[in-house]
């Protein structure tokens, strides 16, 4: 006959052939035996307590707050994909209101310049706009994480 022990110190399980006493070796019960010679890579733990501990699984994030997450990442990539500054916008806009402002080096638009950075601005932002709102209701009523995720980078691919 084999007796199984486990080491309550050692915190492992063994066998032996011959009965073992002292406070170093506690006997496994008959339904412990079985399911340690079922479950052999099971912990010294999940033997005593007869149960296999499940894999640790993150929680998933609530589907509308995931949404909202997302909805707020696209805004702000929608913001930053505009290249021109608040500087360049604010020198462009004094120049084609008749007025200047100076910058590092007194810089100045010509009318010229400052139409095409008020153009590039204006494009970039219509562009910018049109992605959010095309995407932000399709990310609102998406209905899982995996369709959200889709839906979001073919928005960033577009940007």
């Amino acid at each position: 006959m084999t007796y199984y022990y486990y080491i309550v110190r050692g915190k492992k399980i063994e066998r032996f052939i011959t009965p073992m006493y002292g406070s170093w070796f506690e006997e496994l019960t008959t339904e412990q035996r079985e399911f340690y010679l079922a479950n052999p890579n099971a912990t010294v733990q999940e033997v005593i307590n007869c149960q296999l501990t499940p894999p640790y699984v993150p929680p998933t994030p609530d589907v509308q707050e995931y949404a909202a997450q997302k909805v707020k990442e696209l805004h702000d990539a929608c913001y930053a994909s505009i290249s021109v500054t608040d500087l360049e916008y604010a020198m462009a806009n004094a120049c084609l209101a008749g007025t200047s402002i100076a910058y590092s080096g007194d810089k100045y638009y010509t009318t010229i310049q400052a139409i095409a950075v008020m153009k590039t601005f204006m494009d970039e932002s219509t562009h910018a706009i049109t992605i959010y709102d095309t995407y932000k209701p399709q990310i609102e009523a998406a209905s899982t994480i995996e369709d959200i995720d889709n839906i979001y980078n073919t928005a960033i691919g577009q940007l």
